[in-house]
C-alpha cells in the first residue's frame, strides 16, 4: 500500500515545466528566438553580398543582433571548403639582396611554418589580401556617375594597397637592406578529366597562376571602346565623364611566367623579378 501510495503521489506532483512562471517562459523563448536570430543573421548577410556591398535589407534585418552576434562569434566560417572547394590562393615574395640574387618565398608553405596552427595563419592571411584585392585605376563607367560606388572603388584599392603594404613592411624588417615585391598566386584542383585522364598531380605547374594586379581586360577594352581614335572629344552623351579624357593606360605586363608550379617558386630564379608597379590614372579632378 505504501508503495502504491508513493506512486499516487508521484503521479499527482506538477513537473518543473507547469511549475515554471508564464514571465521565465516569454523571457526563455525572447532570447532563444533571439539567439537564432543571431545564427541565421550572419549567413543571410553572406549570401546577399554583391560587386557594390551587401543588401541593405539583409542588413537592416542583421542590425539589431549584430552585436551579440560579433561577442559570440557567430559571423565567422561562412565559406565553407566543402562539397565545391575552390581554388586557394598564395603570397609568392621575391627577396633582392645588395647583390642583386633573388631569392622566392611562399606562403604558406609548410615545410617553413610549423606547427600547423602558423601554416594556417598564414594561409589565412594569404586568403585575406586576396579576397580583398581591387584592380588599380579610375572606376569603371557603369559607375563613374555614382558618387558612392566611386567612392567605394578607390576605398577598396586603397584598402588593398595598405594591407599589401604592411604585408611588405613586415618582411622588410625580417630581410633588411633587400627590396620586397610580392605577388599573388593562386592554385586550383585537377578537374575530374584532369585527374582521370592525364593523371595530373596536386601540385602540376599548370595547375598555379600568377595573378597579376590590373584591371580586367573586359574593363579596359569597354573604356577604349569609347574613346576616340583620333584623340579628340568623344561626342557629348558617348562618354559620361568630366570634359578632360585621360588617355588609356599602358599596363605593363609581368616579366613572372602565368604558371609556375609550386616547387619552381622556392628556390633561387636569377631570370624572376618583381611585378611592375601599376601606374594609376590621375582622377579627373587633378588633370583639371
Amino acid at each position: 500500500m505504501s508503495g502504491l501510495r508513493a506512486a499516487a503521489i508521484t503521479d499527482d506532483s506538477p513537473s518543473p515545466v507547469a511549475g515554471t512562471s508564464l514571465w521565465f517562459r516569454i523571457i526563455a523563448s525572447i532570447l532563444i528566438i533571439g539567439h537564432l536570430w543571431a545564427v541565421i543573421g550572419r549567413p543571410i548577410e553572406f549570401a546577399t553580398q554583391g560587386p557594390f556591398g551587401t543588401s541593405p535589407s539583409a542588413i537592416l534585418f542583421r542590425n539589431p543582433v549584430r552585436a551579440y552576434s560579433e561577442f559570440a562569434y557567430l559571423d565567422h566560417g561562412y565559406a565553407f571548403f566543402a562539397p565545391d572547394p575552390g581554388p586557394s590562393h598564395l603570397i609568392a615574395a621575391t627577396v633582392t639582396d645588395p647583390n642583386g640574387v633573388m631569392t622566392e618565398l611562399l606562403y604558406p608553405d609548410l615545410g617553413d611554418q610549423w606547427p600547423r596552427l602558423m601554416y594556417h595563419r598564414h594561409f589565412m592571411l594569404s586568403e585575406f589580401l586576396n579576397n580583398i584585392y581591387h584592380p588599380p585605376g579610375e572606376p569603371p563607367l557603369d559607375i563613374v556617375n555614382n558618387p558612392t560606388a566611386a567612392r567605394d572603388w578607390r576605398m577598396a584599392r586603397r584598402r588593398y594597397e595598405a594591407v599589401r603594404d604592411s604585408i611588405v613592411a613586415c618582411l622588410q624588417k625580417q630581410h633588411p637592406d633587400c627590396v620586397i615585391a610580392i605577388r599573388r598566386l593562386q592554385h586550383r584542383q585537377p578537374g575530374l578529366p584532369e585527374f582521370f585522364e592525364e593523371k595530373i598531380a596536386i601540385d602540376d605547374a599548370r595547375l598555379v597562376t600568377t595573378l597579376l594586379d590590373e584591371i580586367e581586360p573586359a574593363e579596359m577594352s569597354q573604356t577604349q571602346e569609347m574613346m576616340p581614335r583620333d584623340g579628340g572629344t568623344p561626342p557629348l552623351g558617348t562618354m559620361p565623364l568630366p570634359s578632360t579624357v585621360m588617355p588609356p593606360v599602358e599596363i605593363p605586363r609581368s616579366p613572372i611566367p602565368r604558371s609556375s608550379s609550386i616547387e619552381e617558386i622556392r628556390p633561387i630564379r636569377e631570370n624572376a623579378g618583381p611585378e611592375p608597379e601599376v601606374p594609376a590614372a590621375a582622377s579627373a579632378t587633378e588633370a583639371n
